[in-house]
């Protein structure tokens, strides 16, 4: 049997066959399921102003084992929520991804800096994964270097991340929808297209990079 094409990242509920879904859990706003695999979390955009409902529900599916990471969770500077609320809601998920032991899955936008620092002042030392990435070069190797993963989606179709495509290293990347009604077919089509690799060799590489981030066997 074939392996499947993973999708890291996705805010969709419908499955097919050949495909891995790691589905997105954004706490108060999205369900769960009992078939599904998930990452869960309180995004950045959709923090209430008093969260403690919120951060219940968080600590009562993290131990679940079908939340295999914290996320989407981070830091957003265009949105309205306030960032002292923003930088709380976030330290506290990283200590939670810790203390139940797994990986973290981020939404940044332009605070790749301050998410950094927070990660190294928690001396947080599991996988984290900076989902939907879409910078420059520079920045991929700054977040490259310090040992983060890194998950392209929909973006790469522009052409804007091809010399990003033929540099990362590929036990550090990950493929995702995100929100896009966009087959991850097509994504990993245009990644090994532009790489010059068969497709055949990038499913089994991100799904050994699944089962080592999240520590989650697939069996076959």
């Amino acid at each position: 049997m074939s392996l499947p094409f993973l999708d890291i990242h996705t805010h969709s509920t419908v499955r097919y066959p050949d495909i891995l879904s790691v589905q997105n859990y954004i706490i108060g706003r999205e369900a769960m399921d009992n078939e599904s695999l998930y990452t869960a979390g309180i995004h950045p955009w959709y923090i209430d102003a008093d969260p403690s409902l919120q951060w219940q529900l968080l600590e009562t599916v993290v131990g679940t084992p079908q939340v295999i990471g914290i996320g989407e969770c981070g830091l957003d500077k265009h949105c309205n929520t306030d960032w002292d609320l923003q930088l709380g809601i976030f330290e506290r998920q990283i200590k939670l991804a810790k203390k139940a032991g797994k990986p973290l899955l981020l939404h940044s936008v332009r605070a790749y800096q301050e998410i950094a620092q927070l990660l190294r002042v928690q001396q947080f030392d599991l996988p984290v994964i900076f989902h939907g990435f879409n910078k420059n070069i520079k920045l991929a190797k700054q977040l490259l270097d310090a040992g983060y993963y890194l998950s392209l989606g929909a973006d790469i179709f522009s052409g804007r991340q091809d010399a990003l495509i033929s540099e990362i290293p590929l036990d550090r990347l990950f493929l995702e929808t995100d929100d896009k009604a966009i087959d991850i077919v097509a994504i990993f089509s245009y990644f090994c297209a532009a790489r010059k690799l068969p497709i055949a060799v990038l499913k089994q590489q991100l799904m050994d990079n699944f089962e080592r981030v999240f520590n989650y066997r697939i069996e076959e």
